[in-house]
């Protein structure tokens, strides 16, 4: 602790049989049973429980330590852990909606894929009396730490995470549309993919963040450090970056910045397909600028056009077998029976584009192994794909709200958490 703190030693926990009554009497408290009494563990030393699947909506946990708890879907919402020592505790697929988690501290916590809607990550201390100094804190700061904790995949829409200190977290695939993260540092953290949609980021640190293929329409990053940070792939419309620090980030490319012409890269790549790969050389085109770009009926297969503009690009009749166009940004471009198979389009957005008659089944290697096309976290809102095949296609958590599917063939397509029930997918939608 640091000079002017306090520690104060922490209850044990209740006894097993003790545990087990206080547990059932806050399933009734929360289901508004008779008998019910909620669960107050406050300072309690939890460290390693197990309460995996719990009922524990509304508990205090104020100040306690469960460091190392098995909290795996537990429902923790509304919560109070104020406090708390969640360090290296298991919380993934919990529900900590409108959780109060001020103050506490989850270094190394495991919570992908749960529910925290509305949590409250801002500062907050807990103090305590001394005789000789009065009211002392018992931290040594009242930031909350999330330092290199696993959030992949969950949801913290409209969390109030205010200078909160998430440095080198996991936050791949996570929706933080509408949250409050100003003041925040978010130093070298993972960011792949994540719905930052009108976020508040200003004065966030964002040195050396990984924001490939995030969502940061009317995001505020006004103030914010995105130094040596990767934007490639990022939606940026909209965003506030007055005074932005973007030194050294990696952003689009420019064709001018190629050092040649993109037809002459694409020149050389028929020759690297034709003479397998014994000349010319494969096309890269990460991260290129190609919005409005004519590549109709182009030998593009196994080209990289991984996190490239194609807005308004047209590669009607192309041929991107085993492309790597993965969390590109794709809306309203033209794919239009294009040969997608075994292509990757992973995290790509693809809104109000048109996929109609497109080839997205697997591609066959040695006449025998089946490469499928993954089109995993796909953004495909509004997309036309009418009479395209996705046989045995990769779609999960693909957004597929309002997509012309009329004709589609869907037949083993992997649709896990999209809208479509898979239980209705025949050979044809």
């Amino acid at each position: 602790m640091a000079e002017g703190s306090v520690e104060i030693a922490l209850r044990p926990a209740p006894e097993p049989g003790r545990l087990a009554e206080l547990l059932r009497a806050h399933a009734a408290f929360a289901a508004n049973r008779p008998g019910g009494v909620r669960i107050v563990l406050k300072f309690h030393d939890l460290a390693g429980t197990r309460l995996p699947a719990r009922m524990l909506a509304g508990a205090d946990f104020t100040g306690a330590c469960l460091r190392r708890a098995e909290l795996t879907g537990a429902d923790l919402g509304e919560a109070i852990l104020f406090g708390a020592d969640l360090r290296e505790a298991r919380l993934d697929r919990s529900r900590l909606v409108r959780a109060d988690l001020r103050g506490a501290r989850l270094g190394g916590a495991r919570i992908r894929n749960a529910d925290l809607s509305g949590v409250d990550l801002r500062e907050g201390a807990l103090f305590a009396h001394r005789p000789d100094a009065g009211m002392v804190a018992m931290q040594d700061t009242a930031q909350t730490c999330v330092v290199a904790a696993q959030l992949a995949g969950s949801r913290l829409h409209d969390a109030r995470g205010q200078r909160s200190n998430l440095a080198r977290v996991d936050l791949r695939d996570a929706d933080l549309a509408g949250s409050n993260f100003s003041g925040a540092d978010l130093t070298g953290a993972d960011m792949t993919g994540c719905n930052l949609e009108g976020a508040n980021l200003a004065g966030a640190m964002l040195a050396r963040a990984q924001l490939e293929g995030a969502i940061l329409k009317n995001a505020n990053l006004t103030d914010a450090n995105l130094a040596h940070a990767s934007l490639l792939g990022a939606l940026l419309d909209d965003a506030r970056m007055e005074r932005t620090n973007v030194t050294g980030a990696q952003r689009t490319r420019s064709l001018a910045e190629l050092g040649g012409d993109v037809r002459g890269a694409l020149a050389a790549h028929l020759v690297w397909i034709d003479s397998d790969g014994r000349r010319g050389s494969r096309a890269d085109l990460t991260g290129t600028d190609l919005r409005g770009a004519d590549l109709r009926g182009l030998n593009l297969s196994a080209a990289v056009l991984a996190l490239a503009d194609l807005r308004e690009a047209d590669l009607s009749g192309a041929m991107l077998i085993m492309a790597d166009i993965a969390a590109a940004d794709a809306r309203g471009a033209s794919f239009a029976h294009a040969d997608l198979r075994g292509a990757s389009l992973e995290r790509t957005t693809l809104h109000g584009a048109d996929l109609a008659g497109a080839q997205l089944g697997p591609m066959l290697i040695r006449g025998a192994i089946e490469w499928p096309t993954n089109l995993t976290r796909a953004r495909l809102r509004e997309a036309r794909l009418c009479g395209a095949i996705l046989l045995r296609a990769h779609l999960a958590h693909a957004e597929l709200e309002g997509c012309d599917l009329s004709g589609a063939v869907l037949v083993g397509a992997d649709l896990t958490a999209t809208c479509l029930d898979p239980a209705l997918v025949k050979d044809e939608i």
